[in-house]
């Protein structure tokens, strides 16, 4: 039976898998991802957004936008048997007969659920926040696509197309982790390599997320969900070897990040927008 947890974890891990056409998958934990990804197949994505994170997978809700075939669940196989990680959710718009077999095997408590075909629009008009006594009434934030042609190159050196298309990949991404929020994505495929969420301050979350990266976080992208208020996630950025970095711009010190960047050879962009959950 879902618990209430479950529920918003399955919820939340629709709405980050939702934004792309692709075949994604995302692992949640306390309505958080620690790990999202895109892939050629469902295999493919999952195996990568578990990989993205294993350590904070355990235990987690794995969501998929695309059907859960038998190749699909030996994912969470492989990762019961080689990291000894247990699934306690796995959502997907539907499943094959021979996979769902499979999954009963691999944990018989873990909880298998479907929920359809994703709709292109959303059913609801508002995205709500309930707190005491009040309600915070949002709209939702799902203009991704169109902000693209608003971002500006800012430093000398410019990013690769590859860079780029991963850009896009990870400010998707970045909407669906709580702010503030600031993202590594690897250097080659559309993965996040470290998340660093929910942070009080803009140099706290950038650090987590180039510390949970590592070695991954070398010509990784650097994707933030608002702005940086000074230039010191900029200079640790090229601690870490950041390859490139995304960034709302607009703060008043924004000519010090610039400054920070170009002396480090880091290319970066300005977005033009915020991309804050909360």
């Amino acid at each position: 039976e879902l618990s209430g947890t479950n529920v918003g974890d399955i919820y939340s891990g629709i709405d980050t898998v939702r934004q792309f056409s692709e075949p994604s998958a995302c692992v949640i934990k306390h309505l958080s991802p620690c790990g999202i990804a895109v892939g050629k197949d469902a295999q493919e994505a999952l195996d990568r957004a578990v990989k993205a994170d294993p350590v904070s997978a355990f235990g987690g809700v794995m969501v998929i936008n695309k059907k859960m075939d038998q190749t699909a669940a030996k994912v969470i196989a492989t990762f019961k048997n080689e990291k000894e990680g247990n699934v306690d959710i796995v959502a997907v718009p539907d499943i094959t007969t021979d996979a769902l077999e499979l999954l009963k095997k691999v944990r018989k408590s873990m909880g298998i659920y479907t929920f359809g075909e994703i709709p292109n629009e959303r059913s609801e008009k508002w995205d709500l926040k309930y707190f005491a006594g009040a309600v915070l009434l949002q709209d939702f934030d799902d203009d991704m696509e169109k902000s693209f042609k608003e971002w500006k190159v800012v430093t000398k050196n410019k990013p690769t197309e590859k860079q780029i298309e991963l850009m896009k990949f990870g400010f998707k991404a970045v909407k669906a982790v709580r702010s503030n929020a600031v993202l590594v994505v690897d250097k080659e495929i559309p993965m996040t390599r470290g998340i660093g969420s929910g942070q009080t301050s803009r140099i706290g979350a950038t650090k987590i997320a180039l510390e949970q990266a590592a070695d991954f976080a070398k010509e990784g992208i650097l994707i933030s969900d608002s702005f940086f208020p000074f230039d010191d996630s900029v200079k640790l950025a090229k601690e870490f070897g950041i390859g490139a970095i995304l960034q709302q711009g607009g703060s008043l010190n924004d000519s010090a990040s610039i400054e920070a960047a170009n002396k480090a050879g880091i290319p970066m962009i300005f977005t033009g927008r915020r991309a804050f959950r909360h």
